[in-house]
């Protein structure tokens, strides 16, 4: 197998021009560039990169790691794997879990916070993933709260994988429309609680973003987790349902016209 080693000697104008940025294609799989050079040494192959990011082909738990990969400019595979091929590969992973990140060693690595944190700690300046103890505090503040919204959210979510979890029998008539409650009263009840936790925290900062004048990666697990709400793909959640909280999609407005992040999602996937 070939190597190549890309060194940069130099740094120009036109190097660091976002709009320099492109996607390659190595053997199937689709790699994402971008186009602020370093003045280090990258080894990649000619069919792997340094990074391999593995997960299916949606956003969910794999998307904040996709973000923070390409908010710190570090190349990586993005590896979807197609939901049918998920039961053989399944046991071959630590914990019978995706995503996992690739090392260019071999190393795998997994749990999509700890990739999160380490791809923000490795790859990252200070901005991402704050040393100062009061701005970190913010960062874990805010993902506290996102971990809150999730968990109110998951009853709604799990039960439409496997009722039988919760006590149901595998043949239960009453699945659709408690699932279609369930939804329904998270929009009605659960939801605003959350958004103004989120608006009053935005407007606490006195800033675009959630904990200051940077992104951090509060807001990279913030923004694909209320995604998940407009983008359609959750039945019974209707996809205007954030626009009575001004204030959160301002924000997320203003997170989708960073510059990576908006190049991200124009991309085909």
């Amino acid at each position: 197998m070939t190597s190549v080693i890309l060194r940069c000697t130099s740094v120009f104008p036109c190097a660091t021009s976002r709009s320099a940025r492109k996607n390659e294609f190595y053997g199937d799989k689709q790699v994402f560039w971008s186009g602020r050079q370093r003045c280090e040494s990258l080894r990649r192959t000619t069919t792997s990169m340094a990074l391999k990011l593995t997960y299916f082909p949606i956003e969910a738990a794999a998307e904040k790691v996709r973000l923070a990969l390409v908010m710190t400019d570090t190349p990586f595979e993005d590896v979807r794997v197609p939901f049918p091929e998920w039961p053989a590969l399944k046991p071959t992973t630590k914990y019978g879990q995706m995503p996992f990140l690739t090392l260019d060693d071999g190393t795998e690595m997994f749990q999509s916070f700890a990739l999160l944190k380490y791809v923000a700690k490795m790859y990252g300046d200070d901005s991402l993933y704050p040393q100062d103890p009061k701005k970190l505090y913010e960062v874990e503040e805010t993902l506290g709260l996102s971990d809150d919204l999730a968990r109110a959210w998951s009853p709604c979510l799990y039960v439409s994988f496997d009722h039988t979890q919760f006590g149901h029998p595998a043949d239960w008539p009453g699945k659709d429309d408690t699932i279609k409650e369930l939804r329904e009263k998270f929009i009605e009840e659960k939801l605003p609680q959350y958004m103004k936790f989120l608006s009053d925290k935005i407007e606490a900062s006195g800033s675009q973003f959630l904990c200051g004048e940077n992104v951090t990666i509060a807001d990279l697990v913030l923004l694909p987790q209320l995604r998940m709400f407009i983008l359609g793909f959750a039945d019974h959640v209707p996809t205007d349902c954030l626009e009575k909280y001004p204030v959160v999609t301002s924000w997320m407005s203003r997170m989708m016209e960073v510059p990576q992040i908006k190049e991200w999602y124009a991309k085909p996937k």
